[in-house]
């Protein structure tokens, strides 16, 4: 006689200390890094302060469909605006766009005293900021800068001279109107 083999799916097993998310997946993050668990099994690790491979393993679980975006980003901690953007880098430029990278400016600014003068005589043939920070070689925001600049740029001091108090004019003696206290409300 001849029995019939079912299959019975695999029973869920959550590590101690793992965080369930999705029907079948387990996260487990800690000072030593990160592990994810599907149905009990090992799939994904990362060290502590990998964070390129903690983002592949969240771009790669909804890749798998292991759990939905949200799901995972609820686990991961991040927002699904945050794993949309992870999942762009690595289609864009792999593994490596994942890594971690300073955002804004990497160094000092590069607008000297001559540039300035540079882009304001530009300013005054017309174009855009667009076409003036691509002949000079700078961004659109140093540009913005350079003509918001005074076109001197000889430092103002203040005059010094005698008490900070010489000046009456600057003094002036604030009350509230007779009858009203200025914490009136309180």
């Amino acid at each position: 006689m001849m029995g019939v083999m079912t299959a019975q799916p695999p029973l869920p097993f959550t590590p101690s200390g793992g965080v369930p998310f999705g029907a079948v997946a387990a996260l487990v993050q800690d000072a030593d890094g990160g592990r994810v668990f599907i149905r009990g099994e090992l799939c994904f690790v990362w060290d502590g302060g990998d964070e390129a491979g903690r983002r592949l393993a969240a771009v790669q679980l909804v890749r798998i469909k292991a759990a939905s975006g949200l799901d995972v980003a609820a686990a991961f901690g991040v927002s699904t605006v945050t794993l949309w953007r992870w999942c762009k880098e690595l289609d864009a430029a792999g593994a490596a766009g994942l890594a971690w990278r300073k955002r804004g400016p990497k160094g000092p600014s590069v607008l000297s005293d001559d540039m300035a003068a540079d882009i304001r005589a530009r300013r005054s043939d017309g174009g855009t900021l667009q076409v003036f920070a691509d002949a000079v070689g700078v961004s659109v925001t140093t540009v913005r800068r350079a003509l918001a600049a005074p076109a001197t740029a000889e430092p103002r001091t203040p005059d010094i001279g005698g008490s900070r108090f010489d000046h009456g004019c600057c003094l002036a003696t604030v009350s509230a109107p007779p009858g009203r206290s200025r914490c009136s409300g309180m």
